[in-house]
């Protein structure tokens, strides 16, 4: 059976009001939240201690780790197709992973040569880091393989945001936006390898770098990474089906001219 386009899928704008207003509430809040947290630490407002870790965390993290679902709540009389949510998953998704590549794996990376983690009980600016230094260990250990994936997350990252910023544009011609589609899939491909090779190889050593007891297993190691778990792979499919509609709207190249 022939599926029917009930209507041309706006790749660029897909996102209806109300969603959009829940993304960028809630991206203001966590950074509000982030402020505050550097501030407040830096200036001994705010004691650095596990109950604030833990209050935190959950103020700025459950947030953060449902924002996601929000792709499934239709406004009302909304009739959306599976392009139109392919799109809207896609261009979510994309600054989405960038913000945690770029704005924790880079921190680390940057702090390593200059000797920012060592250990400490007054972490003062690098409370957000730090904090998460806590449970997974290997970031302020020096572990070789987190230092591969923090070069890895940061140049990815960079990447797929560079791309995001190309296709929002509506005027980005089909081809074009086939192009940066295509650096997408394999930007997310990549950051998914990269996510296994994290978790694998911390399973494989038996959990023996998480630290904070079940707080740091079950909320920062496992629950905050979800939607890095199980986004990329529906991220895939979803760029894999606007390559498919557009590189067919676009139609086969015209022939040489003899």
């Amino acid at each position: 059976m022939t599926t029917v386009q009930q209507h041309e899928t706006n790749f660029a704008r897909p996102v209806a009001p109300h969603r959009g207003r829940i993304y960028l509430y809630t991206g203001l809040f966590t950074f509000a939240v982030f402020l505050l947290m550097t501030i407040g630490v830096q200036i001994d407002l705010i004691p650095p201690t596990f109950t604030t870790d833990v209050v935190v965390n959950l103020i700025f993290g459950v947030p953060v780790l449902l924002l996601p679902l929000v792709i499934l709540w239709d406004a009302p009389g909304e009739k959306r197709t599976r392009l139109d949510r392919a799109a809207e998953l896609t261009l979510f998704y994309l600054p989405y992973t960038a913000g945690s590549q770029i704005g924790y794996e880079l921190m680390f990376l940057i702090g390593h040569p200059l000797g920012l983690w060592a250990p400490t009980t007054d972490p003062g600016w690098k409370w957000l880091w730090w904090q998460y230094g806590l449970a997974d260990t290997r970031y302020v250990s020096g572990n070789p393989w987190i230092f591969a994936l923090e070069i890895v997350g940061v140049l990815t990252g960079t990447t797929v945001f560079v791309m995001w910023t190309r296709l929002i544009r509506p005027q980005l011609a089909t081809e074009a936006r086939i192009r940066c589609l295509w650096v997408t899939f394999a930007g997310v491909a990549i950051l998914m390898s990269s996510t296994a090779v994290y978790f694998i190889s911390e399973v494989g050593a038996g959990f023996a770098d998480i630290g904070q007891g079940a707080f740091g297993l079950g909320f920062k190691f496992i629950a905050e990474n979800v939607p890095f778990i199980v986004l990329p792979p529906l991220v895939l499919y979803a760029t894999y089906l606007q390559i498919d509609h557009l590189t067919r709207r676009a139609g086969p190249l015209d022939p040489p001219v003899a």
